[in-house]
Protein backbone atom coordinates (compact mmCIF):
# COMPACT_ATOMS: atom_id res chain seq x y z
CA UNK A 1 0.00 0.00 0.00
CA UNK A 2 1.77 3.41 -1.37
CA UNK A 3 1.98 5.90 1.69
CA UNK A 4 2.65 9.41 1.67
CA UNK A 5 3.62 12.63 3.50
CA UNK A 6 1.25 14.96 3.04
CA UNK A 7 1.26 17.56 5.74
CA UNK A 8 -0.28 21.32 4.61
CA UNK A 9 -2.66 21.06 1.71
CA UNK A 10 -3.29 18.07 -0.54
CA UNK A 11 -4.75 16.69 -3.55
CA UNK A 12 -6.46 13.71 -5.01
CA UNK A 13 -6.23 13.21 -8.79
CA UNK A 14 -8.47 9.91 -9.80
CA UNK A 15 -8.66 9.01 -13.63
CA UNK A 16 -10.29 5.52 -13.45
CA UNK A 17 -12.51 3.83 -15.71
CA UNK A 18 -15.46 1.96 -13.37
CA UNK A 19 -15.98 -0.18 -9.66
CA UNK A 20 -15.91 2.17 -6.87
CA UNK A 21 -13.68 5.04 -4.70
CA UNK A 22 -13.87 5.07 -1.29
CA UNK A 23 -12.27 8.37 0.87
CA UNK A 24 -11.89 8.62 4.51
CA UNK A 25 -10.63 11.41 6.26
CA UNK A 26 -8.44 11.52 9.12
CA UNK A 27 -6.15 13.54 11.67
CA UNK A 28 -2.84 12.33 9.88
CA UNK A 29 -0.39 14.48 7.72
CA UNK A 30 -0.06 11.83 5.11
CA UNK A 31 -2.19 9.87 2.43
CA UNK A 32 -3.05 6.42 1.92
CA UNK A 33 -3.55 4.83 -1.38
CA UNK A 34 -4.86 1.22 -1.87
CA UNK A 35 -5.90 -0.18 -5.42
CA UNK A 36 -7.29 -3.38 -6.06
CA UNK A 37 -9.50 -5.47 -8.41
CA UNK A 38 -12.82 -5.11 -7.95
CA UNK A 39 -13.48 -8.35 -9.38
CA UNK A 40 -12.01 -11.19 -9.89
CA UNK A 41 -11.79 -11.38 -13.79
CA UNK A 42 -8.23 -10.81 -15.61
CA UNK A 43 -9.40 -7.53 -16.83
CA UNK A 44 -9.73 -6.66 -13.07
CA UNK A 45 -7.04 -7.89 -12.37
CA UNK A 46 -4.55 -6.38 -14.85
CA UNK A 47 -6.18 -3.11 -14.81
CA UNK A 48 -5.30 -3.07 -10.96
CA UNK A 49 -1.61 -3.81 -11.00
CA UNK A 50 -0.78 -1.59 -13.91
CA UNK A 51 -2.73 1.54 -12.05
CA UNK A 52 -0.08 4.24 -11.46
CA UNK A 53 0.33 5.98 -8.02
CA UNK A 54 2.39 8.18 -7.04
CA UNK A 55 2.86 12.03 -5.45
CA UNK A 56 4.33 15.09 -6.27
CA UNK A 57 4.58 18.66 -4.86
CA UNK A 58 3.54 21.41 -6.70
CA UNK A 59 2.01 24.91 -6.24
CA UNK A 60 2.52 24.36 -2.35
CA UNK A 61 0.29 21.40 -2.15
CA UNK A 62 0.81 17.49 -2.40
CA UNK A 63 -0.50 15.75 -5.29
CA UNK A 64 -1.30 12.41 -4.94
CA UNK A 65 -2.29 10.63 -8.67
CA UNK A 66 -4.23 7.52 -9.05
CA UNK A 67 -4.34 6.39 -13.29
CA UNK A 68 -5.51 3.40 -14.32
CA UNK A 69 -3.74 2.40 -17.81
CA UNK A 70 -5.16 3.66 -21.15
CA UNK A 71 -5.02 2.32 -24.48
CA UNK A 72 -5.71 5.08 -27.57
CA UNK A 73 -6.88 8.07 -25.02
CA UNK A 74 -9.55 5.69 -23.22
CA UNK A 75 -9.52 3.94 -19.94
CA UNK A 76 -7.77 0.53 -21.84
CA UNK A 77 -11.25 -1.51 -19.85
CA UNK A 78 -13.86 0.23 -21.01
CA UNK A 79 -15.24 -2.30 -22.74
CA UNK A 80 -13.73 -5.39 -21.36
CA UNK A 81 -15.21 -5.00 -17.85
CA UNK A 82 -12.44 -4.18 -15.80
CA UNK A 83 -13.57 -2.44 -12.37
CA UNK A 84 -11.58 -1.34 -9.53
CA UNK A 85 -11.59 -0.49 -6.03
CA UNK A 86 -9.74 2.41 -4.74
CA UNK A 87 -9.36 2.74 -0.55
CA UNK A 88 -7.87 6.75 0.01
CA UNK A 89 -7.25 7.54 3.42
CA UNK A 90 -5.86 11.53 3.89
CA UNK A 91 -5.93 14.65 5.40
CA UNK A 92 -9.40 16.88 6.31
CA UNK A 93 -9.62 19.53 3.61
CA UNK A 94 -7.88 17.45 1.01
CA UNK A 95 -8.61 18.48 -2.58
CA UNK A 96 -10.06 16.35 -5.23
CA UNK A 97 -10.49 16.14 -8.91
CA UNK A 98 -12.02 12.79 -10.30
CA UNK A 99 -12.39 11.64 -13.70
CA UNK A 100 -14.55 8.31 -14.56
CA UNK A 101 -16.82 6.26 -16.71
CA UNK A 102 -18.62 4.50 -14.23
CA UNK A 103 -17.40 4.33 -10.91
CA UNK A 104 -18.89 5.32 -7.67
CA UNK A 105 -17.62 7.85 -4.89
CA UNK A 106 -17.99 7.40 -1.37
CA UNK A 107 -16.23 10.15 1.16
CA UNK A 108 -16.60 10.12 4.63
CA UNK A 109 -15.39 13.51 6.62
CA UNK A 110 -14.37 16.94 5.27
CA UNK A 111 -13.03 17.40 2.09
CA UNK A 112 -11.63 20.63 0.28
CA UNK A 113 -12.81 21.58 -3.17
CA UNK A 114 -14.42 18.71 -4.97
CA UNK A 115 -14.69 17.98 -9.23
CA UNK A 116 -16.29 14.62 -9.93
CA UNK A 117 -16.88 13.71 -14.32
CA UNK A 118 -18.81 10.38 -14.11
CA UNK A 119 -21.11 9.08 -16.84
CA UNK A 120 -23.19 6.58 -14.63
CA UNK A 121 -21.75 6.54 -11.20
CA UNK A 122 -23.15 8.36 -8.31
CA UNK A 123 -20.92 10.55 -5.79
CA UNK A 124 -21.96 10.09 -2.31
CA UNK A 125 -20.24 12.72 0.18
CA UNK A 126 -20.35 14.03 3.56
CA UNK A 127 -19.27 18.51 3.59
CA UNK A 128 -17.06 19.90 1.13
CA UNK A 129 -15.64 23.47 0.31
CA UNK A 130 -16.83 23.25 -2.62
CA UNK A 131 -18.07 21.13 -5.19
CA UNK A 132 -18.67 20.75 -9.12
CA UNK A 133 -20.10 17.13 -10.47
CA UNK A 134 -20.98 16.59 -14.24
CA UNK A 135 -22.80 13.32 -14.69
CA UNK A 136 -24.58 11.22 -17.06
CA UNK A 137 -27.26 9.06 -14.86
CA UNK A 138 -25.01 9.19 -11.97
CA UNK A 139 -26.99 10.61 -8.37
CA UNK A 140 -25.29 13.51 -6.00
CA UNK A 141 -25.94 13.23 -2.58
CA UNK A 142 -23.97 15.61 -0.26
CA UNK A 143 -23.69 17.59 2.98
CA UNK A 144 -22.85 21.31 3.59
CA UNK A 145 -21.06 23.08 0.62
CA UNK A 146 -19.20 25.64 2.33
CA UNK A 147 -18.66 27.10 -1.58
CA UNK A 148 -20.28 27.54 -4.74
CA UNK A 149 -22.28 24.39 -5.92
CA UNK A 150 -22.55 23.15 -9.78
CA UNK A 151 -24.01 20.10 -11.33
CA UNK A 152 -24.99 19.21 -14.50
CA UNK A 153 -26.80 15.90 -15.25
CA UNK A 154 -29.00 14.22 -17.41
CA UNK A 155 -31.13 11.74 -15.29
CA UNK A 156 -29.36 11.47 -11.79
CA UNK A 157 -30.94 12.83 -8.82
CA UNK A 158 -29.40 16.01 -6.62
CA UNK A 159 -29.58 16.06 -3.02
CA UNK A 160 -27.26 18.57 -1.04
CA UNK A 161 -28.07 19.75 2.57
CA UNK A 162 -27.07 23.36 2.57
CA UNK A 163 -24.57 25.88 0.33
CA UNK A 164 -22.96 28.66 1.48
CA UNK A 165 -22.78 30.44 -1.76
CA UNK A 166 -24.03 30.31 -5.41
CA UNK A 167 -25.52 26.86 -6.92
CA UNK A 168 -26.08 26.57 -10.37
CA UNK A 169 -27.86 22.91 -10.97
CA UNK A 170 -29.26 21.36 -14.46
CA UNK A 171 -30.72 18.34 -14.70
CA UNK A 172 -33.69 16.80 -17.49
CA UNK A 173 -35.40 14.06 -15.66
CA UNK A 174 -33.80 14.39 -12.18
CA UNK A 175 -34.88 15.52 -8.78
CA UNK A 176 -33.16 18.50 -7.55
CA UNK A 177 -33.54 19.33 -3.78
CA UNK A 178 -31.27 21.53 -1.97
CA UNK A 179 -32.18 21.87 1.85
CA UNK A 180 -30.65 25.68 2.58
CA UNK A 181 -29.02 28.00 -0.22
CA UNK A 182 -27.39 31.00 1.95
CA UNK A 183 -26.70 32.71 -1.74
CA UNK A 184 -28.40 32.99 -5.25
CA UNK A 185 -29.20 29.69 -6.33
CA UNK A 186 -30.25 28.92 -10.19
CA UNK A 187 -32.09 24.83 -10.24
CA UNK A 188 -33.08 24.01 -13.82
CA UNK A 189 -34.51 20.73 -14.64
CA UNK A 190 -37.40 19.41 -17.85
CA UNK A 191 -39.27 16.64 -15.49
CA UNK A 192 -37.72 16.63 -11.98
CA UNK A 193 -38.96 18.29 -9.27
CA UNK A 194 -37.37 21.27 -7.69
CA UNK A 195 -37.56 21.44 -3.65
CA UNK A 196 -35.66 24.49 -1.98
CA UNK A 197 -35.70 24.06 1.45
CA UNK A 198 -35.23 27.67 2.85
CA UNK A 199 -33.94 30.34 0.41
CA UNK A 200 -31.90 32.75 1.96
CA UNK A 201 -30.66 34.69 -1.38
CA UNK A 202 -32.56 35.11 -4.88
CA UNK A 203 -33.70 32.00 -6.63
CA UNK A 204 -34.32 31.14 -10.46
CA UNK A 205 -36.31 28.03 -11.09
CA UNK A 206 -36.92 26.54 -14.48
CA UNK A 207 -39.14 23.36 -15.17
CA UNK A 208 -41.23 22.04 -18.16
CA UNK A 209 -43.43 19.07 -16.08
CA UNK A 210 -41.37 18.76 -12.85
CA UNK A 211 -43.48 20.51 -9.89
CA UNK A 212 -41.55 23.41 -7.56
CA UNK A 213 -41.54 24.30 -3.93
CA UNK A 214 -39.36 27.00 -2.21
CA UNK A 215 -39.31 28.01 1.45
CA UNK A 216 -38.60 31.21 2.55
CA UNK A 217 -36.78 32.59 5.75
CA UNK A 218 -39.38 33.83 8.26
CA UNK A 219 -39.22 37.37 8.08
CA UNK A 220 -37.54 37.87 4.64
CA UNK A 221 -38.65 40.25 2.25
CA UNK A 222 -39.68 39.17 -1.08
CA UNK A 223 -40.80 39.88 -4.96
CA UNK A 224 -42.19 37.08 -6.44
CA UNK A 225 -42.61 36.54 -10.06
CA UNK A 226 -44.12 32.80 -10.77
CA UNK A 227 -45.75 31.43 -13.60
CA UNK A 228 -47.13 28.06 -15.09
CA UNK A 229 -48.76 27.70 -18.45
CA UNK A 230 -51.05 24.60 -16.97
CA UNK A 231 -49.84 24.02 -13.41
CA UNK A 232 -51.33 24.91 -10.11
CA UNK A 233 -49.54 28.21 -8.20
CA UNK A 234 -49.79 28.51 -4.77
CA UNK A 235 -48.33 30.72 -2.15
CA UNK A 236 -48.71 30.61 1.79
CA UNK A 237 -46.10 33.97 1.38
CA UNK A 238 -48.58 37.47 2.36
CA UNK A 239 -47.75 40.01 0.10
CA UNK A 240 -48.99 42.42 2.93
CA UNK A 241 -46.24 40.84 5.32
CA UNK A 242 -43.95 43.38 6.65
CA UNK A 243 -40.42 42.56 6.51
CA UNK A 244 -38.37 42.25 10.02
CA UNK A 245 -35.51 43.96 8.40
CA UNK A 246 -36.63 46.88 6.27
CA UNK A 247 -33.50 48.30 5.04
CA UNK A 248 -32.66 44.34 4.05
CA UNK A 249 -32.83 43.67 0.08
CA UNK A 250 -36.30 41.58 -0.71
CA UNK A 251 -35.72 37.99 -2.23
CA UNK A 252 -36.35 37.69 -5.30
CA UNK A 253 -38.50 34.30 -6.82
CA UNK A 254 -38.82 33.84 -10.23
CA UNK A 255 -40.16 30.57 -11.07
CA UNK A 256 -41.29 29.15 -14.49
CA UNK A 257 -42.90 25.63 -15.58
CA UNK A 258 -45.22 24.40 -18.13
CA UNK A 259 -46.89 21.77 -16.04
CA UNK A 260 -46.01 21.70 -13.05
CA UNK A 261 -47.01 22.76 -9.31
CA UNK A 262 -45.64 25.64 -7.91
CA UNK A 263 -45.68 26.08 -3.92
CA UNK A 264 -43.98 28.66 -2.31
CA UNK A 265 -44.06 28.78 1.68
CA UNK A 266 -42.26 30.55 4.57
CA UNK A 267 -40.12 28.89 6.70
CA UNK A 268 -41.71 28.76 10.42
CA UNK A 269 -40.27 30.98 13.07
CA UNK A 270 -38.01 29.44 15.66
CA UNK A 271 -39.00 29.94 19.12
CA UNK A 272 -35.75 29.14 20.53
Amino acid sequence: MPVFETPGQAALRLELPAGIVRIEVWDEPRTEVEVSALRGDEASREAAAQTRVEAAERGGRHEILVEAPKREGRFFSWGRGAELAVAIRCPAGTDLELESHSADLLARGTLGEVGARTASGDVALADTRALHVTTASGDLLAGAVGGALVVKTASGDVDVRSVAERSTVNTVSGDIRVGSSADAATLSTVSGDVDLGLAEAGVRVNSVSGDVEVVVRAGRGFWIDAQSVSGTITSELDVGESPADPGERPLELRVRTVSGDVRLARAVASTA
